[in-house]
């Protein structure tokens, strides 16, 4: 396999062992800077329950929990080997009931309705196969005034790179504010962040 569509589809669902030890650990690495930014717009309070979609490594998972103190985070992820790893990762967490992870498609969240204060996803809007349908979960299983934050890279970022035409759909920021408008967010705005290849992203929306 052509090593940019292997790393692609690695992106895409971390597995195997190339998944669990190497593609785990560079997401951690790599979206440390977007993961701030997620993080700022967030303004997470002791109390909140978050979801968080496409975990991968656990990263942002591990800094929201230090600010849940009376709170609860989920995370749902595409990758079993992610679920799998970050499970022991956060074994201690979890039996302590502060974190539950699950492997399911972003399409179909293992959630009941108006469950989550905020919902946040980073760098995964990309492999979404319906975007509005995706929006719409999310919607459906934030509570009333409840926050999403999507996180990713613009187009002029993502087209630099050879790998993301294997599998990538790549968007405009007024493009994803409009899926976030037709799904029924309200007081949406665009956060612009900074990291090594560029500007981020944060769309940001209440429901």
């Amino acid at each position: 396999m052509d090593a940019a569509k292997f790393i692609a589809a690695q992106l895409r669902q971390p597995s195997g062992f190339f998944g669990r030890h190497v593609m785990i650990h560079l997401l951690n690495r790599g979206n440390v800077p977007i993961n701030n930014l997620a993080l700022q717009v967030l303004r997470l309070t002791p109390e909140d329950h978050v979801l968080e979609v496409g975990f991968g490594g656990g990263d942002l998972i591990a800094r929201i929990a230090r600010v849940l103190i009376r709170g609860h985070v989920t995370g749902v992820d595409f990758s079993q080997d992610a679920v799998n790893v970050c499970a022991k990762r956060f074994k201690k967490l979890i039996e302590a009931g502060m974190i539950d992870l699950h492997c399911a498609n972003v399409e179909e969240l293992p959630s009941d309705d108006t469950t989550f204060a905020k919902v946040c996803t980073v760098n995964t809007i990309y492999f979404w196969p319906n975007p509005l349908a995706v929006i719409a979960q999310f919607r459906r299983v934030l509570k009333k005034d409840g926050l999403l934050v999507v996180c990713f890279n613009p187009r002029a970022v993502m087209e630099k790179q050879r790998i993301t035409r294997h599998g990538f759909t790549l968007y405009e920021p007024e493009e994803v504010k409009a899926l976030f408008v037709t799904t029924g967010f309200r007081d949406v705005q665009l956060v612009s962040g900074r990291h090594h290849f560029g500007e981020c992203i944060a769309a940001v929306g209440n429901k």
